[in-house]
């Protein structure tokens, strides 16, 4: 179990996403197109930005010491790959996942 979230994590997804993804890939791959995803930004980057440490964020030190750490992101907002405001290989209307209007406030 632990393996499978640093996996997530380190792919920059949710256990969720990690399965809408393959269907991402699936139909991406049917169309001639590769399936990007938008917030995967490397495995270290992601993995910094998980724990907050690094540039811009706390001391590796934390990681090892348990101190209360603040997220980097509100909760309703993250980091992306620069360029991206959505998945490539993805279109309009083909998400799995809800809209973010549609019922979240």
């Amino acid at each position: 179990m632990f393996l499978f979230h640093v996996y997530s994590v380190v792919n920059g997804e949710t256990s969720v996403e990690s399965q809408d993804h393959d269907v991402y890939r699936k139909v991406a791959t049917s169309r001639a197109e590769s399936f990007v995803n938008s917030y995967d930004l490397g495995r270290l980057k992601n993995l910094q930005l998980f724990f907050n440490v690094g540039e811009n964020g706390y001391p590796f030190y934390t990681l090892f010491i348990p101190l209360r750490i603040m997220p980097y992101t509100d909760g309703r907002s993250w980091a992306r790959r620069p360029g991206f405001d959505r998945h490539h290989g993805v279109r309009q209307g083909e998400e799995l996942t809800d809209e973010e209007e549609e019922g979240w406030t």
